[in-house]
């Protein structure tokens, strides 16, 4: 959960710090328009409004540091889980060891 944390605050930080440089530099050097669109065929279409693409990589790569940290987390957080359950496991068994110490030992009394 560190390591997604970190990611975020230095995706933040490069991002702020990338926008600072990006938008100090003039129009011509990466301020191509761009727009996305999305159609299906006689259902719908949805087109973004055109943004610059100095601001599309910018955010691509902000994004891609972000998304590195949590699939890195994901195992981590699948052998949590996995010892979690172990943990319970175990718990259950103990207790129902000492129960069955304690039948063993209420049994050798009545004897």
């Amino acid at each position: 959960m560190k390591r997604v944390v970190f990611a975020v605050i230095m995706a933040l930080i490069f991002f702020v710090l990338l926008n600072f440089i990006y938008c100090n530099l003039d129009v011509q050097t990466l301020g191509y328009q761009m727009a996305f669109k999305f159609t299906i065929p006689g259902i719908f279409t949805v087109r973004t409004l055109p943004i610059p693409v100095g601001f599309a990589l910018l955010l691509a790569f902000c994004i891609g540091m972000v998304m590195i940290a949590i699939l890195e987390a994901l195992p981590t957080i699948y052998k949590s889980l996995e010892l979690r359950s172990k943990n319970k496991k175990i718990r259950q068994l103990e207790r129902e060891l000492t129960l069955m110490r304690q039948m063993s030992t209420n049994a050798g009394e009545k004897l």
